[in-house]
């Protein structure tokens, strides 16, 4: 075989290979990456919240915080936090459900009562051995039953709308040093009933955001 087919032989052999290893070992689209956060992880989970107000950008009558936590260093479980009314009015509740005392006092002490100083001032009552359930989805209506031997509460969401993400960094809220993402699906509507009673209020979309929203896969950091 003489020097110029020889070289013509390689040349071949060299872009059959190349060809091969491109289909082979496909190259990630440009932008494509993985962004890893500084910081320590505190909980992971669903916090759903409702705000039921007067009127539209109005004064807050009823206030749930509900916690489904699928992770946390005191392990998982469930906390129902409800507000109604003013500290002493009448009517006037304040109670946390739970089914795990360490994850109840975690999120209060460690966690919300470290900016929210509402949480210390003016303490949740405890109430222990709560058992926790829902249904229905996250594209028609959700509703939350949280139960214990003194209370039932049902937490219901309806007409949801389009799911967008919220993505804040540790430190960028003055109030607030902790980060979090998650995937909220604004409400339209939303109830809160306490044993067969309406609470009071009503639920706003509004322009600084919704007063009821589903919150999945949300992650605190710090």
């Amino acid at each position: 075989m003489n020097q110029r087919l020889l070289l013509g032989v390689v040349s071949i052999s060299l872009a059959f290979v190349s060809s091969a290893t491109t289909q082979t070992q496909p190259q990630a689209p440009a932008g494509v990456g993985t962004i890893t956060r500084a910081g320590r992880a505190y909980v992971s989970g669903e916090n759903p919240g409702i705000r039921l107000l007067d009127k539209q950008d109005g004064a807050t009558l009823t206030q749930v915080s509900f916690w489904r936590v699928h992770w946390s260093p005191v392990g998982t479980g469930h906390v129902c936090y409800v507000t109604v009314g003013e500290d002493k009015s009448p009517g006037a509740l304040r109670i946390g459900l739970y089914d795990n005392q360490n994850l109840f006092d975690y999120l209060t002490k460690e966690m919300l009562g470290t900016f929210n100083k509402t949480f210390i001032d003016r303490p949740f009552v405890p109430v222990g051995g709560a058992t926790f359930g829902f249904v229905g989805d996250a594209t028609h209506e959700r509703r939350e039953s949280c139960r214990s031997d003194s209370y039932s509460v049902e937490l219901i969401w309806r007409d949801l709308q389009t799911p967008y993400l919220i993505d804040i960094l540790a430190g960028s809220r003055p109030a607030n040093p902790f980060g979090l993402t998650y995937l909220r699906i604004p409400a339209a509507n939303a109830e809160v009933i306490i044993n067969g009673k309406p609470a009071p209020g009503k639920a706003f979309l509004g322009q600084a955001g919704p007063s009821a929203f589903l919150a999945f896969g949300e992650t605190w950091l710090k």
